[in-house]
């Protein structure tokens, strides 16, 4: 191969490799910023609302799968078919995802013993109703027309256990 020819193949396989890097670093750069925001803010939870937000509501409004890499699973000969459960994180809480929940087609919901009363829930859930994001249906907040397929939330306190669920329906805008 003449010398000309060696040097303008060097040449090209350069451009090529810078071409499919610019490519890889446009189309993951904010995924991968996407995922550390999701994993520090899961892995900083305090409260039960904010291991939800952070691992189950954040990551279903960005059409996402939940965040649970760094939660241990409990082990499978305890699970149901459907259900995997990862915890109990230090503070106690519980992370279960169903794949085939009663409605919808899977959810995300996080489980504290105790009642625990957010003030950010509250205050979330003000600004969400408020800007008309997610409208109230019975017990839920179901998105408004911004994301399809919908997703829908709620929580449950009582005496005994406070529950945050994420359900993405099957419903379309």
């Amino acid at each position: 191969m003449p010398i000309w020819a060696l040097r303008m193949t060097k040449a090209l396989a350069g451009i090529c490799h810078a071409l499919r890097m610019r490519r890889l670093s446009t189309m993951c750069a904010p995924m991968v910023c996407l995922g550390l925001a999701f994993g520090a803010n899961a892995a900083q939870a305090g409260t039960a609302w904010e291991m939800f937000v952070a691992r189950c509501l954040d990551p279903f409004e960005h059409l996402s799968l939940p965040v649970v890499d760094d939660l241990k699973a409990q082990p499978i000969d305890q699970m149901h078919e459907a259900r995997r459960v990862y915890g109990p994180t230090a503070e106690g809480y519980l992370l279960v995802l169903d794949v085939a929940p009663r409605e919808g087609e899977r959810a995300c919901l996080v489980e504290v013993a105790g009642k625990e009363v957010s003030q950010a829930e509250t205050e979330w859930r003000a600004v969400q109703t408020s800007q008309g994001r997610y409208v109230p249906n019975g017990d839920w907040l179901i998105s408004n027309e911004w994301i399809e397929p919908r997703v829908k939330m709620r929580s449950k306190a009582t005496a005994a256990r406070t529950v945050y669920e994420m359900v993405e329906t099957d419903l379309e805008s």
